[in-house]
C-alpha cells in the first residue's frame, strides 16, 4: 500500500466509529479496490460481516446486480427473527428465498421496487455489525442507486457502507444524504508521485534500492497509476514481485524499455474501448498518433470529424477512461494507454493519420513541436524530413541549455541516419572532394553537447560509428575526438582512454583548427591520479597559454579558461588563482555560462583537496549560481558531490550520510560522482555510526568505481580502510590497503593529492617493519609538494614527520610537530584533522610521561564529540584505558545488577544486528577478547543461551522502552 498511509488511517478510524458512509473516488487503475481490500483485512473489520458486490461495466446486465451479488453471500443465521418486509428481497436474491419470510403479494412491479429498498435495509439491520462494499457505482443502474440512496438516508445502526466510483467528466457521482449522526467520508485517490513509484519499485525488487532512471522510466510510462505500474513490472520481470514469495527480482531500465504494451494493459484498453462508436474510435486513434495534449479543433482535424462530433467523442472516451480531458486539451492518461491504441492502427491508416497530424501541428500556431514532427514524419515514411526535424529539435534544446534532451535527440538522429552511400565511399577512395555529410555534422553536435549531459554507452557507440564509417575531414574528426574524450571522462572510462583520444585528436586539430586545438590541449592538461605523469600534463599546460591567445569564439575561450584554471589548481600551481579570476566575466550564451559553471565546480573540488575549504565553498556558490541559466545533469552532480566533500572536511556531518546516499542513487550512472558520494557515505558510516561492515563495503566500492580521480577518492578510501586494519592490530593488511594509491602517486608524481593517505601509510609501514620505506615515502612526499600551493599537503607532511619522530622514540619532538599540525589544520578549517593531530599528540605525551597527556586526549575527545565522531571517541577512550585513565564512573555488576550497562547495551545492539565479535570490536574499538567477555555477561544477565536469543531479548527490551 504505497502512498496510501493517510487514507488507510483515516478510513480505519471512520469504520471503527460505527455507522458511516465511505466514498472512495479515483480514476480507473488508481487502486480503489486494493484500498478496500486493505480495509477489509484490517482488524477493525474483523468482527463485521463482509458483503461485497460490483456494478457491471456493461449495459447488458440485470438490474441490482451489485446488490444481489453482495446479499447472495449473506451468512445463514438459524432462528433469526426477520421482519416480513425482508421477504421481498428473496424475489431478487433466490439464494435467500428459503431463509426469508414469504414475500407479500405485490402484483405491481412498482410497489415491489418501492418495498425492496426497505427490505434490504431491514435485512442489513437484522444482520448486526456489517460492512457493505459496492464498487463502481458510477456504472450503477437506477434501481441500485435507489437502494443506495435510501440506505444512506436511513442507515441501519450497525452498518458501514463503502462505495467506490470512478472520477471522470460526465460520470454520475453518488449523492449521499445521511443522518447527522452518520459520518460521511470521501477520499480521492490520486496516481503515485515519482517518489511513490520509486518506493513501489524498490519493494518490487525485494527491498533493493531502485535507481532514479528506472523509477523515472516506470513513472513516465504509467503516469503513476498503480495497476499500470504493476502490469509493466510484472511483464518486465516475467512474474510477480519479490515480496510475493518468489526470488528477489532484478528488473533494469533495459528490461522496462524492452516491454511493449503489457498484456494486462492491452486487454483492459480493449475492454474500455469496446462500447465506443466509430467516431469516438477515430478520435481516439487520432489522439494516439498525435501523442501530445492538443486542442479539440486539432484533434477533430486529424480524426477527420466535425468539432461537435469530436466533442461528443471525447466526452464518451473520457467516461470510458480511454482519454483524459484536461481543460481545453485532450490526452491519454499515460504512455501505455496510448501505445495500446497506437499498436492497433493499421500501417496505411497510420501513415495517413501521421501526415494529417503533422500538417495540423504546423498550422496550430506557436513554436513548432519539432520532436513530434520528426516522429510523425518517421511514421509516415518520410525519413529525410524526420531527421531534419529531429536535428532541429536537438538544436533548439541545446540553445536553451537543455543538454540532456539535446543529447538524446542528437543520438537518435545519428543512429537513425543511414550510412554513407556507395557514391560517397567511392569518392573517398578516389580522393574526389566532397561535402560534409549530415551524419557527421550531427555527430559533431552530439559529441559537443553530450559532455554536459548524462552520456551513456549509446552516445559513445554512435560517435565512434561515425568516426569509423564516415571518415570525417581532419578538422571535424579532431573536434569529435576531443569532445568524445570529455564524454569518456565523464562517463567513467579509464583516464588513459580519455587522454589517448585527445592525443589522437591533436594532430588533426593543430593542422586544421587552432582554436579547437587550444581547447584540446587544455583538456589534456587536466591531471588525474590514474592518468599520465604530471610532467606530461604540465607540458600541455605550457602549450595552452600561447595557443589560447588565438581563441576568439566565446564558448571555446570559456572552456579553455575553465580547463586551464582547473589544471593549475589541481597541480598546486600558484597561477591558478589568477586563472580562476579570469572566469569571473559575463557569459554571452548558455553554453558559455555552462563552461563557467563547470570551471567553478572543478575549482571547488580542486581547492578543497588542496586545503582551501573556504575558497572551495565560494567557488561552489558561483557554480550553483551559474547553473541557474542552464540544465546539465553532470554539472549539477558535480556541485552536489563538491558540497558533500566540503561538508566532510568542514565537520558539518549532521545529515551528511543521508545526503550522500541520495547523491549516490541520483548519479549512479556517472561513476566518478557515485564514487565520491559513496566515499563520503563510507566515511560517515565509519566515524559517525561506527558501522564498520558498511563502511568497508562503501570504501571499497568507491575505490573500485572511481575513474578520472583527482586524488581524494582513491587516497581517502585507502587511508580509511588502512585505519580500520591498524585499529584492529593488522599493520600488514593496512599496508596492503594503501599500496594501490601509493603506486598511482609514485607513477604520476601527483603528491599534492596525497594528503589523506601518506600519514596513515607511514603508520602502516612502521607497524609492519618497513621503517626505511616509510622514510622514503615522506621524502618523496616532501619533494613532490615543494613549491606547490597545497597547504593541506603541508599540514599532512608535518604530521608525517611527527610520526617518524614518534617511531624513533623522540616523543617530545613528535608532540611539538603535532601541535604545529593541529594549529595548521584549524587554520584551514578542518576540525576532524585537527582532532586527529591532537589525539596523536596526546599519545606521544603519554609516551613521554608528560602531565598534559590526559588533558590533551580529553580535548581531542571533546572535539570528536562535537563532530559526532563516535568511532574516534571510542578509540581515544581505549588510549586512555591503556594508560590506566578511568574515563567513566564504573559501578560494575553491583551498580547495574541484572540490567545491561551502557557498554553492554551497545554490544547487544550490534549482536542483534548479526555482527560477529570481530566486527563489534572494530566498531567499538575494543579487543575481540573484551567483546567476548561482554557477550558472556549479556547472556548471563538476559538468561539466554545463544546470540540469537540475545537478539530476540534485545528486541523485546527495545519494544518495552518504546512503550
Amino acid at each position: 500500500m504505497v502512498g496510501r498511509d493517510a487514507e488507510v488511517r483515516l478510513l480505519r478510524a471512520v469504520l471503527a466509529q460505527g455507522p458511516c458512509v465511505v466514498v472512495v473516488r479515483g480514476e480507473a487503475g488508481v487502486g480503489a479496490s486494493r484500498l478496500v481490500d486493505e480495509l477489509l483485512a484490517d482488524p477493525v473489520c474483523t468482527g463485521l460481516t463482509h458483503l461485497r458486490g460490483t456494478c457491471p461495466d456493461t449495459t447488458e446486465h440485470a438490474p441490482l446486480a451489485a446488490v444481489t451479488d453482495a446479499l447472495a453471500g449473506l451468512p445463514y443465521r438459524p432462528g433469526a427473527c426477520l421482519p416480513p418486509v425482508t421477504g421481498v428481497v428473496g424475489t431478487v436474491v433466490p439464494e435467500l428465498a428459503d431463509r426469508l419470510p414469504p414475500p407479500p403479494p405485490l402484483p405491481e412491479p412498482a410497489l415491489r421496487d418501492g418495498l425492496l429498498a426497505r427490505g434490504v435495509r431491514a435485512l442489513l439491520a437484522a444482520l448486526g455489525p456489517a460492512v457493505l462494499v459496492v464498487e463502481d457505482v458510477h456504472a450503477a443502474d437506477a434501481r441500485t442507486l435507489d437502494v443506495l440512496h435510501r440506505l444512506t438516508a436511513e442507515m441501519p445502526p450497525s452498518l458501514r457502507l463503502v462505495v467506490t466510483e470512478r472520477a471522470a467528466p460526465g460520470l454520475p457521482v453518488l449523492g449521499v444524504r445521511a443522518h447527522p449522526r452518520v459520518r460521511v467520508e470521501e477520499v480521492a485517490l490520486r496516481p503515485w508521485s515519482p517518489g511513490e513509484t520509486r518506493e513501489y519499485v524498490r519493494r518490487w525488487l525485494g527491498g533493493r534500492a531502485a535507481g532514479p532512471e528506472l523509477a523515472e522510466l516506470v513513472h513516465t510510462r504509467t503516469g503513476g497509476l498503480p495497476a499500470a505500474v504493476e502490469a509493466l513490472l510484472r511483464e518486465a520481470g516475467q512474474g510477480g514481485p519479490a515480496a510475493s514469495g518468489g526470488h528477489s527480482r532484478t528488473v533494469g531500465v533495459a528490461d522496462v524499455r524492452a516491454v511493449g504494451v503489457p498484456a494486462a494493459v492491452r486487454r483492459d484498453m480493449a475492454r474500455r474501448r469496446g462500447p465506443l462508436d466509430g467516431t469516438a474510435d477515430r478520435v481516439v486513434e487520432a489522439a494516439a498518433v498525435l501523442d501530445r495534449p492538443v486542442a479539440l479543433d486539432v484533434l477533430a482535424e486529424v480524426a477527420g470529424v466535425t468539432a461537435d462530433d469530436a466533442e461528443r467523442a471525447v466526452a464518451l472516451a473520457a467516461r470510458r477512461a480511454v482519454l483524459s480531458a484536461d481543460g481545453r486539451h485532450t490526452r491519454f492518461r499515460h504512455a501505455l494507454d496510448r501505445d495500446a491504441v497506437h499498436e492497433r492502427i493499421a500501417g496505411p491508416r497510420l501513415e495517413r493519420l501521421a501526415l494529417r497530424a503533422a500538417r495540423a501541428l504546423r498550422r496550430a500556431g506557436g513554436p513548432l513541436p519539432l520532436a513530434d514532427l520528426a516522429r510523425l514524419h518517421q511514421e509516415a515514411g518520410r525519413t529525410r524530413d524526420a531527421l531534419r526535424y529531429l536535428v532541429a529539435a536537438a538544436d533548439r534544446a541545446a540553445a536553451r541549455g537543455d543538454y540532456a534532451a539535446a543529447t538524446a535527440l542528437y543520438t537518435r538522429a545519428v543512429t537513425e541516419q543511414p550510412r554513407p552511400s556507395l557514391a560517397d565511399q567511392a569518392g573517398r577512395s578516389s580522393g574526389t572532394p566532397r561535402g560534409v555529410g549530415a551524419r557527421v555534422r550531427t555527430a559533431v553536435k552530439l559529441a559537443r553537447t553530450a559532455q554536459l549531459a548524462r552520456a551513456g554507452d549509446d552516445v559513445v557507440s554512435a560517435v565512434r560509428r561515425v568516426l569509423e564509417e564516415d571518415d570525417p575531414p581532419p578538422r571535424l574528426r579532431g573536434e569529435i575526438r576531443l569532445h568524445l574524450s570529455v564524454v569518456l571522462r565523464n562517463q567513467g572510462a579509464t583516464p588513459l582512454d580519455s587522454l589517448n583520444e585527445i592525443a589522437r585528436a591533436l594532430p588533426d586539430l593543430e593542422e586544421s583548427d587552432p582554436q579547437t586545438a587550444a581547447r584540446a590541449m587544455s583538456v589534456a592538461a587536466i591531471p588525474s591520479i590514474k592518468g599520465w605523469p604530471v610532467s606530461r600534463h604540465r607540458a600541455w599546460l605550457e602549450r595552452v597559454e600561447p595557443a589560447a591567445r588565438a581563441v576568439t569564439d566565446p564558448a571555446t575561450r570559456a572552456a579553455v579558461a575553465a580547463n586551464r584554471a582547473t589544471a593549475l589548481m589541481l597541480l598546486g600551481d600558484a597561477r591558478a588563482w589568477a586563472a580562476a579570476d579570469a572566469l569571473d566575466r559575463p557569459a554571452a550564451s548558455a553554453l558559455e555560462a555552462a563552461q563557467h559553471a563547470r570551471g567553478w565546480a572543478n575549482l571547488a573540488h580542486a581547492t578543497v583537496a588542496l586545503g582551501y575549504t573556504g575558497r572551495a565553498r565560494a567557488f561552489l556558490d558561483r557554480a550553483a549560481a551559474g547553473l541557474e541559466a542552464t540544465s546539465s545533469p553532470y554539472l549539477e552532480g558535480l556541485t552536489h558531490t563538491a558540497r558533500l566533500v566540503i561538508g566532510w572536511h568542514e565537520g558539518r556531518w549532521e545529515g551528511l550520510r543521508e545526503a550522500a546516499d541520495r547523491v549516490t542513487l541520483a548519479y549512479e550512472e556517472i561513476p566518478d560522482l557515485t564514487a565520491e558520494a559513496m566515499l563520503v557515505r563510507g566515511l560517515t558510516a565509519l566515524h559517525v555510526h561506527g558501522d564498520v561492515p558498511t563502511a568497508r563495503r562503501d570504501l571499497a566500492e568507491a575505490a573500485r568505481l572511481t575513474r578520472y580521480d583527482t586524488g581524494f577518492i582513491l587516497t581517502a578510501s585507502a587511508a580509511a580502510t588502512a585505519r580500520l586494519h591498524l585499529e584492529a592490530g593488522r599493520p600488514g593488511q593496512a599496508g596492503d590497503a594503501v599500496e594501490t594509491a601509493l603506486h598511482h602517486l609514485d607513477r604520476t608524481g601527483g603528491w599534492v593529492w596525497a594528503t589523506e593517505v601518506v600519514p596513515t601509510s607511514v603508520e602502516a609501514l612502521h607497524g609492519s617493519g618497513q621503517s626505511e620505506r616509510a622514510h622514503r615515502l615522506v621524502e618523496d612526499f616532501a619533494a613532490g609538494t615543494a613549491g606547490r600551493d597545497a597547504p593541506a599537503a603541508g599540514a599532512a607532511l608535518t604530521v608525517c614527520r611527527a610520526l617518524l619522530a614518534e617511531a624513533e622514540g623522540r616523543f617530545g619532538a613528535a608532540a611539538a610537530l603535532l601541535a604545529r599540525a593541529e594549529a595548521e589544520w584549524r587554520r584551514l578549517g578542518r576540525p576532524f584533522d585537527a582532532a586527529g593531530a591532537a589525539e596523536a599528540r596526546g599519545r606521544c605525551l603519554f609516551q613521554a610521561g608528560h602531565a598534559d597527556a590526559e588533558a590533551t586526549v580529553q580535548g581531542a575527545i571533546t572535539a570528536y564529540q562535537g563532530l559526532g565522531a563516535r568511532w574516534d571517541v571510542a578509540r581515544c577512550h581505549r588510549l586512555l584505558r591503556r594508560h590506566d585513565v578511568v574515563t567513566t564512573h564504573r559501578r560494575g555488576r553491583l551498580g547495574y545488577g541484572d540490567r545491561l550497562s551502557p557498554r553492554e547495551e551497545e554490544v547487544a545492539r550490534l549482536v542483534a544486528q548479526g555482527r560477529a565479535n570481530r566486527e563489534i570490536a572494530e566498531s567499538l574499538v575494543l579487543s575481540t577478547r573484551t567483546v567476548e567477555h561482554h557477550v558472556a555477561r549479556i547472556m548471563r544477565k538476559l538468561d539466554v543461551a545463544s546470540r540469537t536469543d540475545i537478539a530476540l531479548a534485545h528486541e523485546r527490551l527495545a519494544d518495552r522502552a518504546d512503550c
